[in-house]
């Protein structure tokens, strides 16, 4: 008797109809013993939910390594229908190409088709069929999908930050009670403009944030490009966006954050504008002066590091000078004293900040009307994109002119809510602004050693040092400011009348002004 095989597949959704696998089991012994063939122990292939649009299914791949190794002893597989197989008529014609290689036949126990050119023909518009009926199924799922996406709902895997439910027998995203206002405080820290792609992932660890992997088991952030994938998603701003259909609409889930901020990180993750002076070294939380610090002897940058008796220090890695490690206590008390030197007088500090309390009034002003200038634009262009729409239904544009000028808008959109964003100052009282500066500025040593995080000393130290400072061996120098505390340090010495804004003399309203 002919030896034969039998591979039986369904799909998630054909469990419960005709096509469970012991029907098409039953199905395929019956024809085999009347055709004389007998099914060999262990040849029955069993393919549980799994699609048939392509060939990477674990048992059919069983099967063909059985029918290559067992060639001289198989002549046919039996299936149940030809689209069991596979639903795309290329993959199905060259399967049936390998097997006849081997010279074993694909035998459909419910079509009729027969080992003849006619037969041959039958086949293959069978499996025409197959791909045509799963190509339409695709199709309506896309359009379904798309219709949902323009009435305000996501499709697909929530976001870090929200979670998938089902409400009302209807797929929905919502927060995720857990990490919400984590992401929510990540989105805020990018916002500041001190990090990079890269140096927000020890802060986003700190603050819990992890990712789905498989099997659904949550892991922390440790890429890049599990970042910008966060950073770049218009869906924490309450939008759904999809590129290919043209969709970019408000979503109906609950918004992260503000429009503005998303923009406003999109244009510090483009420009890296907001980073002058920021550096971004390896991190140690025990040593936040690390490779910021260059040696006078040598001006290499010095490191730190514990002892092999666990005592920490920093110490210059060049071998061609002699050198001391310094204990860390001792080097950030002497970098403390320097500090000291650097901040401004009490005095001074109320008279600059009342001076930048009008400097603020001013470019508020300012940036009120170029905001309103901004907003006429965006509200031009949108109007131009909702004709470009109307156009593309009459049918005056085609597809490809459709997409390609709504590109070009969509563009344009792009920049303007960035420079809008820019354009856009905080709702704040300048007076708590003015209040918080007159305690910061002449307090700088207690700010730096109060602070508990280590970004934030980084931060302070590279807002007021641009370039790497100097340790001498004992006590520190610096040869830079940053602009703010040289205008700061040349103003300091300025006789006390020059500083007065109202009814003031020409020459010294000037002044004035300059240093505005």
């Amino acid at each position: 008797m002919k030896k034969a095989y039998a591979y039986l597949r369904v799909s998630s959704e054909e469990q419960v109809s005709n096509f469970s696998l012991d029907n098409q089991q039953d199905y395929c012994l019956r024809e085999a013993e009347r055709q004389e063939f007998k099914i060999v122990e262990n040849g029955i292939y069993r393919e549980e939910g799994v699609s048939a649009k392509t060939t990477n299914r674990p048992q059919l791949i069983r099967l063909l390594e059985d029918c290559r190794k067992n060639q001289k002893e198989v002549s046919a597989v039996f299936i149940y229908k030809i689209d069991r197989i596979s639903r795309d008529t290329y993959d199905f014609l060259a399967i049936k190409r390998q097997l006849s290689k081997y010279g074993i036949r694909i035998i459909s126990v419910t079509e009729p088709v027969e080992n003849s050119p006619t037969g041959e023909f039958l086949e293959t518009l069978l499996a025409a069929s197959a791909k045509l009926d799963n190509a339409t199924k695709s199709l309506r799922s896309k359009d379904g999908m798309r219709k949902r996406l323009e009435s305000g709902w996501a499709n697909g895997k929530a976001p870090v930050g929200y979670i998938n439910i089902t409400k009302d027998e209807k797929q929905i995203i919502e927060r995720d009670s857990e990490q919400f206002e984590a992401v929510k405080k990540a989105w805020e820290e990018m916002a500041t403009g001190i990090y990079t792609l890269d140096s927000i992932i020890p802060v986003m660890r700190k603050l819990n944030i992890r990712v789905k992997y498989k099997n659904n088991r949550l892991i922390p952030i440790t890429k890049k490009q599990q970042t910008q994938r966060l950073f770049r998603n218009k869906f924490y701003a309450g939008y759904v966006a999809n590129k290919d259909w043209g969709t970019d609409k408000i979503g109906n889930h609950e918004a992260m954050i503000s429009e503005d901020l998303f923009y406003k990180v999109q244009g510090i993750i483009d420009k890296r504008s907001r980073t002058v002076g920021m550096k971004y070294n390896r991190l140690n939380e025990s040593f936040p002066l690390r490779r910021h610090v260059i040696c006078d002897k040598c001006g290499k940058l010095m490191t730190a590091a514990f002892s092999k008796r666990k005592y920490p220090y920093y110490y210059c890695l060049e071998k061609s000078h002699f050198s001391p490690s310094v204990p860390k206590e001792n080097f950030e008390k002497e970098f403390i004293q320097f500090m000291t030197k650097v901040k401004p007088k009490k005095k001074f500090v109320q008279l600059f900040t009342a001076m930048v309390k009008e400097k603020w009034q001013d470019r508020y002003s300012h940036l009120i009307n170029k905001q309103k200038g901004v907003d006429r634009e965006l509200s031009d262009l949108y109007e131009v994109r909702k004709k470009l729409g109307q156009k593309h239904l009459q049918g005056i544009y085609s597809d490809e002119a459709f997409k390609e000028q709504l590109e070009l808008i969509e563009d344009q959109i792009l920049v303007k809510k960035t420079i809008k964003s820019e354009a856009k100052l905080q709702k704040i009282d300048i007076d708590i602004l003015v209040n918080f500066m007159n305690n910061f500025l002449w307090n700088l040593d207690k700010a730096w050693t109060q602070s508990k995080d280590l970004f934030e000393k980084k931060t302070l130290v590279s807002s007021i040092f641009p370039q790497n400072i100097i340790y001498q061996y004992p006590g520190f120098r610096t040869e830079y400011l940053s602009q703010s505390f040289e205008i700061i340090k040349r103003l300091e010495g300025t006789k006390k009348s020059l500083w007065v804004a109202e009814q003031s003399r020409t020459a010294d309203l000037m002044l004035h002004r300059h240093a505005l």
